[in-house]
This record gives C-alpha cells, sequence and structure tokens, in this order.
C-alpha cells in the first residue's frame, strides 16, 4: 500500500475562502471581488478573536528587553497581547580582549561605561572579542547598545558570529537589516550556543558600526518579577524610586502597543528583563499567501470562517446560517480541548491566620 510519507501540509488562504463559500452554497467562481474581500476581512477577524478565547500555544514569544538607567516604562512589540511570564535576568561578562576592523577605540566597547563609545570610520567593519586560548567562552545571549549621532535612530545591517580559530567564521545569528536607537539595546538569546575562543559583531550593507557596548554574556540568572494591578501601582507614594533590581511590574494593556510599567524604576545599564507574552495570529495576507496557524487549527479556522461568510453573503437561507454557526461551535470545541499543556499543574493555596 503506497502512503504519501509527507506531513504538515499548508493551505493557502484562498483555498480556505474557496471552501468555505462552498460551505453558504455558493460557488467560489461565484465570488466577485467585493465579496472576496469581504472574505478575507471575515477570515481576519476570525484569527483576530482567537486571542479572546485562550492562549494559543504558537502565538507565544520571547522577547529580551535590556534595561535603560532611569527608564521605568518598556513597550513591547506590535501584536503583544498579554504578559505570561517576566523575569528579571543579570548574566556574567567574561573578560577578553577586542580589537576593530575599521577603526575607532575598541576600548570602549567593554568600558562597562555607556557614556562612551567606539566610532568605526569606515563601513561594513567588524568589532571582535578573544577570549585567550585555551580559554573557549560559552555565549547564551549577546548585546549591542548602539550609538546613534544627535541620539536619534538609523537603519543597520548586521550579522553575529563565532570562530575556534580567529580566521573562519561562522554565523550565530543573521540579524538582517533592523532599526537600531541610541543608547537603547539590542539583545539577542543565542540557542544552541557556542563554546569558542572568538565572537564578533560584522556589518554589511554600507553600515558603519558605533559601538557603546558590545556585551558577550553568559551563565544568566532569571528571578520572577511580580505582577501588579492596575490600583497597586497607580497607589505607590514613589513610582520613580531608584534600585539595581526592579523586581514589580504593571503591564498596560494600551494601544497600539502595550506597555510594563517596572517598580522600582532601574538604576543599573547592563541588566535585562525578559517576557513571554502571547501574541495575536498574523494578519491575513494575500490570497497566495499561508496563515499562520497550525494543521491541526485548519478545519476549526474553515468552520468559523464559513458561518461568518454566511452572515455577509445574499441569500444564504437562515437553516444553513444556523448549521454552520453549530459546525463552527463544534470544531472550534474539538481544537480547543486540544490545544493545551500537559505538564503537571500544581495548587498551593496561601492560607494563613486572619488578624483584624
Amino acid at each position: 500500500m503506497a502512503y504519501s510519507d509527507t506531513y504538515g501540509q499548508v493551505y493557502n488562504v484562498q483555498t480556505l475562502i474557496d471552501h468555505a463559500a462552498r460551505r453558504c452554497g455558493k460557488l467560489a467562481e461565484e465570488l466577485t471581488s467585493e465579496q472576496l474581500l469581504t472574505a478575507r476581512q471575515s477570515l481576519g477577524f476570525v484569527l483576530t478573536n482567537l486571542i479572546n478565547i485562550g492562549i494559543q500555544y504558537w502565538a507565544i514569544k520571547k522577547e529580551v528587553i535590556g534595561l535603560t538607567t532611569d527608564k521605568y516604562i518598556y513597550t513591547l512589540p506590535v501584536g503583544a497581547n498579554d504578559v505570561l511570564n517576566a523575569l528579571y535576568r543579570t548574566m556574567n561578562r567574561p573578560t577578553g580582549s577586542y580589537s576593530t576592523s575599521a577603526g575607532g577605540t575598541v576600548y570602549y566597547v567593554a568600558d562597562n561605561d555607556i557614556d562612551t563609545y567606539c566610532q568605526q570610520t569606515s563601513a561594513n567593519g567588524n568589532i571582535a572579542v578573544n577570549f585567550g586560548t585555551d580559554n573557549p567562552v560559552y555565549a547564551g545571549s549577546i548585546g549591542v547598545l548602539p550609538y546613534v549621532s544627535g541620539g536619534g535612530s538609523a537603519t543597520w545591517t548586521f550579522t553575529l558570529e563565532y570562530s575556534a580559530d580567529g580566521t573562519t567564521w561562522n554565523t550565530l545569528q543573521n540579524v538582517g537589516t533592523v532599526a537600531v536607537t541610541d543608547n537603547q539595546w539590542l539583545w539577542y538569546d543565542i540557542d544552541p550556543g557556542q563554546t569558542v575562543q572568538y565572537y564578533r559583531i560584522r556589518a554589511s550593507g554600507g553600515t558603519t558600526l558605533a559601538l557603546r557596548e558590545f556585551y558577550v554574556g553568559n551563565n544568566a540568572r532569571e528571578i520572577t518579577m511580580s505582577r501588579l494591578n492596575r490600583d497597586d501601582y497607580t497607589n505607590l507614594p514613589n513610582k520613580n524610586f531608584t534600585a539595581n533590581q526592579p523586581y514589580q511590574f504593571w503591564f498596560n494593556r494600551t494601544i497600539p502597543q502595550p506597555e510594563i510599567y517596572l517598580w522600582p524604576t532601574p538604576s543599573d545599564p547592563f541588566v535585562q528583563m525578559t517576557v513571554w507574552y502571547s501574541k495575536q495570529v498574523m494578519d491575513v495576507g494575500d490570497l497566495t499567501d499561508e496563515l499562520q496557524i497550525p494543521q491541526r487549527w485548519y478545519l476549526a479556522t474553515l468552520a468559523m470562517l464559513s458561518h461568518q461568510l454566511s452572515l455577509e453573503l445574499p441569500a444564504v437561507p437562515l437553516e444553513r446560517v444556523q448549521y454552520l454557526e453549530t459546525q463552527a461551535e463544534k470544531y472550534l470545541n474539538l481544537v480547543e480541548q486540544e490545544e493545551r499543556d500537559r505538564s503537571p499543574v500544581y495548587f498551593a493555596p496561601n492560607i494563613s491566620v486572619y488578624t483584624a
């Protein structure tokens, strides 16, 4: 007997719309351009609403945010919905010998002083660190603190690389083209990490590097941060109180991007906050694009789209609309039963003596 021997077939937007239309009693080729647009928008509404159902485990992301002295408000990326875990993180910074291929005072990239910087004099250079013979270092995370003249923003293209001999270099992480802002950290967790003698940041695409700090870190230590509700945060008498360890936060679910308010206000520019957050599913793109959903969600998504489309298309009988609604509820329930974490759950009631 022959089998396909393949897994993970994906379907594009057009395919789902065609099936949804047929479930509404319409041939796919009957749909006008306006109705196709309506179908795409209805699909977008369905995917947007998934965040209200619960945590979708494929839509969880990690963000490492470098903290800035005297700054207590930090913005999460576009599409972020809610903080699942926030952790205060510190790391070791092994001592090494730094070099620059394109000029500048390289000492400044590792002097633990964010007010100094190494400005290279030509494009597409690199800044490297050598941890010494017989002293390979495991890099768990690399931080880049840019300098931009005038305190503004710029666009850089660069790659993080590693080498065992200082001659042959391999890609650790191809960062690509990113927007950088003066004195705002870019942190990259390396998974899997490497244990080698040499690391470097290499610019390309005409980028001229200017770094306040180039931080190769390891042995990260993370401590859970406590979440404050709005009343607790707003009632704090001194919201600008500073300390080395901001262990509490209030999550402000504002638009267009949610914000994290730290307390106390950080005073150490060499620590980080690791945030695990739930996020929206990506928007519906062109008809030929795929959806950012796992294979197990296709039928439920199709059923929900069919119901929504039956409310938009003309002359769909009421009994068919009601049937499609029942099917949408059925398949959504099935897929939500599967969308779960099977790890053990522990309950620890906090029972204590009440005193007046």
